[in-house]
Formats: structure tokens, C-alpha cells, sequence
């Protein structure tokens, strides 16, 4: 661990690139006292006994045991008046905004960044007063299980479509709760609660209404009846919740209805031997684990490669991209190549209009998923209506 001088700025510095590390504590010492780390978790470890005497925190998208903005985000809630810098590569709008409004960074750099330029970076953030932006007060896995005790939550469906025809192929099947989400998101909401038992709790309650309402779900769908449902990595890493999700496989099938289950890309890592494990015993089940938000994330390629995924779906903004950004466009025509090689199925959500449908069935997605097809309602809604009202009408 570096010493730190007390009579210069305190710097902690969060990087792979030793090489940049070292030009930095060469370049910038007469100026700022640098602690530098190329892991993620030492650095928060330092944090910890040191936040009273730290000026600022730098960091960079990609580290190799935890990404950037999850660091900053934890260093938003461990020490919130210490103004936080990410370094970032190609980032997606999704990430960027998250790292704006979840870690409350104050400022981005696009790499690669000369010293020189990082240099003119801290001294603005230090000299001209830039106001901290706190860690806004969120949900908490207490209000969750709060909600829970009120029963005060719901499943909606949102229909899925077969990109060659718009024909129903399925449904997702999404969480609400309506008192909580009257002032927070519910992204918000299961965000707060994904590395918190009450997720387990949530899933096994969300489980039960759907394996009571299968009987409606295949006299709806009929033999479209194919339910995708969303996991988080705690719980599949939660031995006895893992073997819940089998069992409620089981179930559904025993009904007629297919589940799958997508859990995000940026809860995964392509070496993370629990993870995998249990992925491979899903896939020698029969059972589909598909990566979502996928794009959104720092190690989608590496992910593929384990082999233990049945597909992937896109991530809405990677999807928005194609119509207006050069590289999303071109990444998505690739990544869908990859995946039709590779015999993984690949959807896309967040379509938004009848031009996106048509570049994305070009490109051979083979599922659609977003307001423009069908918004989520709830199984009554859908029942009274059938299916015809939240087709795509082109």
C-alpha cells in the first residue's frame, strides 16, 4: 500500500494499466499524493481506512474482479463525500447513466487518456469546487420484504414475438409493486435487492402465483405457452433457491408451460466456477439460462465462450443503437452471426418502432420484445383481450 502524504490531495487511483499507473505516479507526484491499485476490491479494502483523508477516486471501466462502476458505486456508499472519476472505454449509454445517477460520478474520461489530460480533470474537480453529488436515498431489501409482508406486489406479462412472422412466441413474466414503485423505478427496486436473501423470497412467492395461474397461461398461449422469467445470481448461486428453480421447471412443464430464465450480464463473470456450475447443470436438465441486458456489460464475449448459455437478449439500448449508432449497428449484426453459429437463440427488447423490426429481422434475430409489439399487463387484462390487441399492427 502506498504512504500517503497528508501535505498534497489524496488520490485513489483504481486501474488495470499498470503501465498508465506508473506514469501517473511518476508524472503527478510533485502534485498529488497517488494510492494506486489494479484490484478493485483492495482498493475498497484501502477506502475503508482511509476515507477521512481521500480527495478523490478514479477509476476505470474494466478491472479484472470488479467493474468500474460497481466499484464507484460501492465507494458512493461507503465514503459519499468524495468526488468519484470514471475512465471508460466504449460505454454504452446504459452504463454511462448508471454511473452517472447510481455511483454519481462527477466526471467521465474516455480512454485512452493522456496524464496531461487527467491532470486538467482533477484540477478542475479540486480547485474550482465541484459539488459532491450524494448517493440519492434509494429502496432497500427492508422495504422490499416489507412489501412482501403486504402481499403488495404482482406479476405482469409482457408478450414476445418470432421476428420472422410476429407470431406470440411467449411472454416475460415481470414483477410489480405498486406502493414502492410509486417513488422508485422497479429496476431500482430489484437492484436494491439482488445480493439480499429477500430476492429468494420474492422469487419463491413470484413462483407460487405463476405455478397457480399455469392452467390460464396454456389455455391463453396455448402451445406458445413458453414464460421467460428473470433470476438474479444470488439466487442461483443459493443452493437451496437452485433447487427450487428445478423444481418449478418441473412443475411448469408438468402444466404444459416452458420456462426459461435470463439473469443480466453484468451480475456475471465468464470465471466464476459457482456460476458455471450451475448453469451446466441447468443446460444438462434441458433446462434454458439466456444472458439479458447483453451488450450492457464488459465481458459478454468471454461469457459466451463457456458454453452454458442457451442464448442471449439484447440490451434495449444496444438495440435503440442501431438505428443511429455506427458501432452498436454493426456490433449487433455481428453478435447475431455469432450466436446462429453457435446455436443460441438471440432476441432483442426495447422495440420501440416498425423500423427496428424490420433491420433486426435483416440481421436474423429471432425474437422480438418491446412497447411497440405489446406492453406488459397483467393476466386478467390479457385474458379479456386475447392476444390480437398487442400484436404490432405492421
Amino acid at each position: 500500500m502506498d504512504q500517503v502524504d497528508k501535505q498534497r490531495p489524496v488520490i485513489l487511483m483504481v486501474d488495470d494499466d499498470e503501465k498508465l499507473l506508473a506514469a501517473v505516479r511518476r508524472t503527478l507526484s510533485g502534485c498529488f499524493e497517488f494510492v494506486t491499485h489494479t484490484d478493485g476490491q483492495a482498493a475498497l479494502d484501502w477506502l475503508a481506512q482511509n476515507r477521512d483523508r481521500t480527495d478523490l477516486i478514479i477509476a476505470d471501466l474494466v478491472m479484472p474482479n470488479i467493474d468500474g462502476i460497481s466499484f464507484l458505486k460501492q465507494s458512493a456508499r461507503m465514503a459519499p463525500g468524495i468526488n468519484r472519476m470514471l475512465l471508460s472505454g466504449n460505454v454504452s449509454s446504459l452504463s454511462l447513466r448508471e454511473a452517472i445517477n447510481q455511483a454519481m460520478v462527477t466526471r467521465v474520461l474516455a480512454k485512452p487518456v493522456s496524464v496531461a489530460v487527467l491532470k486538467e480533470a482533477i484540477d478542475r474537480i479540486l480547485n474550482t469546487g465541484v459539488v459532491v453529488k450524494k448517493v440519492s436515498s434509494g429502496p432497500t431489501a427492508l422495504m422490499v420484504n416489507n412489501a412482501i409482508d403486504r402481499a403488495d406486489f404482482h406479476t405482469v406479462l409482457q408478450p414476445r414475438f418470432r421476428a420472422s412472422d410476429l407470431g406470440l412466441c411467449g411472454a416475460e413474466v415481470l414483477c410489480r409493486m405498486p406502493s414502492l414503485e410509486k417513488e422508485f423505478g422497479i429496476d431500482e427496486i430489484i437492484e436494491a435487492s439482488q445480493d439480499n436473501p429477500v430476492i429468494n423470497r420474492l422469487g419463491s412467492q413470484l413462483m407460487a402465483i405463476m405455478i397457480d395461474q399455469a392452467p390460464r397461461y396454456r389455455a391463453l398461449m396455448g402451445d406458445q405457452a413458453n414464460l421467460a422469467v428473470n433470476l438474479s445470481l444470488f439466487s442461483l448461486k443459493t443452493p437451496q433457491f437452485f433447487e427450487l428453480l428445478i423444481r418449478f421447471y418441473e412443475k411448469m412443464r408438468m402444466r404444459g408451460v416452458t420456462v426459461s430464465y435470463e439473469i443480466p450480464e453484468r451480475q456475471l463473470l465468464s470465471n466464476d466456477l459457482e456460476m458455471l456450475a450451475n448453469a451446466t447443470r441447468l443446460r444438462e436438465r434441458g433446462i434454458a439460462l439466456l444472458i439479458d441486458d447483453f451488450g450492457s456489460g464488459n465481458n459478454s464475449l468471454d461469457l459466451l465462450r463457456q458454453e452454458v448459455f442457451a442464448g442471449i437478449k439484447l440490451d434495449r439500448d444496444l438495440v435503440r443503437g442501431t438505428m443511429t449508432d455506427f458501432l452498436d449497428d454493426a456490433f449487433v449484426e455481428w453478435i447475431a452471426q455469432v450466436c446462429s453459429k453457435m446455436g443460441l437463440s438471440i432476441s432483442a427488447k426495447g422495440i420501440e418502432n416498425p423500423g427496428v423490426v424490420e433491420r433486426l429481422r435483416v440481421y436474423g434475430i429471432t425474437e422480438l420484445q418491446g412497447f411497440h409489439l405489446g406492453v406488459p399487463v397483467s393476466l386478467e387484462e390479457w385474458e379479456e383481450t386475447a392476444i390480437t390487441p398487442l400484436q404490432a399492427s405492421g
